[in-house]
């Protein structure tokens, strides 16, 4: 890699075709592109990247990439609940492997969640490198690349509210936040949520398809390619939960804005932490678990009902996030040595 020349950087196409990668085997079978999935990522995100590869298969008429989810979850769930079908390993040599980002704005709940994806990712990352396959990071997930050693000395970018937590972890790496894309020799970063775009179009044009890009930007209608992710950087102060607040105040705020959809997949997304996260927090912080603590607030919940109104039991069941009327009654008479009718007479 190192005695390649400058303008061979600067040329994907010689690039891809001097390593014998996937430009120089297109015609043999196709672009084999792997998405690995975190435990929590944006739906939104993985589903774009697909369909734009999709896409130049459609317009080539022919399977130029094909393409599949990765995961150590068999059915993993975005942070908006949305299920996709995943492998836990590739099911052949990778071309392109894709790391999409943990979401999440609060940036001490952040590292941790990557910290904990980081032992995940790098399984498949050293499966990457056997495979001499080009490497995307997107978004936060160039913290795994980082961790990993993958990009010291190297130019690379990340979501752009990381950037000082980046630069101060892993001097070693030539951050340049400002960009929203950097492409170093295999190894490419882009910045913060859509800039998934930018990759996604970069990697179709640098494989040889500059012809089908044109037409997949026109389909999808997307907006001009963007160079630099300082224009949308603002104050996290104005719109993330403040890290001033402890852990369970942050938790009461959560669930007192909607019980009924109050589960550990709801915590953990609106907390921006992934599940075996939110379970480390619980037990250090509260010395329970996510379970025990979502049950316990629950019929906190359904005794406030119970005392301050004159709503049906029924209806108290499903506002707190119970389905089942009989097995809400059991439990609340286990706990409180009362059936909510009774509970209720007494409290009133």
């Amino acid at each position: 890699m190192a005695n390649m020349t400058t303008s061979m950087l600067n040329s994907p196409k010689r690039y891809y075709a001097a390593f014998g990668g996937p430009r120089a085997r297109m015609s043999s079978k196709p672009i084999h592109v792997v998405i690995w999935l975190p435990a929590n990522f944006y739906s939104a995100v993985a589903a774009t990247l697909v369909e734009m590869f999709e896409l130049v298969n459609m317009i080539r008429r022919a399977e130029i990439f094909s393409f599949e989810f990765v995961s150590r979850q068999a059915a993993a769930s975005s942070s908006s609940g949305i299920i996709f079908q995943t492998l836990a390993a590739p099911s052949r040599p990778m071309d392109i492997l894709i790391l999409l980002a943990v979401p999440g704005l609060n940036v001490g709940e952040l590292l941790g969640s990557l910290d904990d994806e980081s032992r995940h990712a790098e399984p498949i990352l050293a499966m990457a490198k056997h495979d001499d396959a080009i490497i995307a990071a997107h978004c936060s997930a160039s913290y795994f690349l980082a961790q990993g050693g993958h990009i010291d000395g190297k130019r690379a970018t990340i979501s752009w509210w990381l950037k000082g937590e980046a630069a101060r972890r892993f001097p070693q790496v030539r951050w340049d936040p400002s960009r929203l894309l950097i492409r170093e020799g295999k190894i490419y970063t882009c910045g913060g949520g859509f800039s998934g775009l930018e990759l996604a179009k970069a990697l179709v044009k640098d494989m040889g398809f500059e012809k089908e890009e044109r037409i997949v930007r026109k389909l999808l209608v997307l907006p001009p390619s963007r160079r630099l992710q300082t224009p949308y950087e603002f104050r996290l102060e104005d719109v993330a939960v403040p890290e001033r607040m402890s852990f369970r105040e942050r938790l009461e705020m959560v669930a007192s804005a909607n019980m009924a959809a109050f589960n550990l997949a709801f915590l953990a997304d609106q907390l921006a932490l992934s599940p075996r996260t939110l379970s480390r927090r619980f037990a250090q912080e509260l010395q329970t678990s996510p379970g025990q603590w979502i049950q316990d607030r629950r019929l906190e919940a359904a005794k406030e009902l119970l005392e301050s109104t004159q709503l049906a039991i029924s209806e108290i069941c499903y506002r707190v996030g119970y389905q089942d009327v009989a097995s809400f009654s059991r439990l609340f008479s286990r706990t409180t040595g009362l059936p909510p009718g009774e509970y209720r007479r007494q409290s009133q």
